[in-house]
């Protein structure tokens, strides 16, 4: 339905405004044509709420994700308390919003589309590899999907700024140097433990 709507606006923008506009102000521009002020705000409000619910929740997900995945395992060996996990997952969460403010405040940073197509870019290209050989290879390691995020993230990043205008996709390069390097990390490494393999197969077998 979201898609079906998605299209919906865009064709009817198209007879309104031509084939000559801004695509991520479409919406926009409709609504500021065809409605009074009053409505207008508050169809335009939307957007807002919109972009205050999804940045609220990715800011949560992603303290939780440091402090729980990051900061208790890795940094503290597990030797962290409840209110320390809670400090650090706001600590996070400041950090994040304050690069989210400059990357906004800088007018080079391009449109909204610009950044969330840059955003999916990175986490597809960093995150990707590393999700599907965790859930099919058993061999997978920790070292490797670490080394897998790292170089995926970089290849993105590279290919960005280096080789956009050969009009590829960053998150295609990125993913397949990224998913290669995890492999190749991984069968140099050693074997992951007794423990790990033995989690996989429960997992499997649940799964079947």
């Amino acid at each position: 339905m979201i898609l079906l709507f998605s299209v919906a606006a865009g064709s009817i923008g198209r007879m309104f405004l031509g084939s000559d506009i801004d695509s991520s102000t479409v919406f926009i521009q409709m609504v500021r044509m065809i409605f009074p002020s009053v409505i207008a705000g508050i169809l335009l409000s939307a957007i807002l709420a919109a972009a205050m619910s999804t940045a609220d929740s990715q800011l949560l997900a992603s303290a939780s994700a440091f402090a729980a995945d990051v900061y208790k395992p890795v940094l503290r060996k597990g030797k962290s308390s409840e209110e320390e996990m809670f400090w650090a997952g706001r600590i996070v969460v400041a950090i994040i919003a304050i690069t989210a403010v400059i990357i906004a405040s800088n007018p080079a940073s391009g449109t909204i589309m610009d950044l969330v197509e840059n955003a999916w870019g990175i986490f597809g290209a960093a995150f990707g590899p590393a999700i599907l050989l965790s859930l099919f290879w058993k061999r997978f390691t920790f070292f490797g999907a670490v080394s897998g995020i790292i170089a995926g993230a970089v290849a993105d990043v590279v290919w960005l700024k280096v080789f956009s205008g050969t009009g590829l996709y960053e998150i295609i390069p990125g993913f397949v140097i990224g998913l290669l390097t995890a492999v190749v990390v991984t069968l140099c490494g050693k074997n992951p433990g007794a423990e790990v393999e033995a989690l996989y197969d429960r997992s499997v077998a649940i799964e079947e």
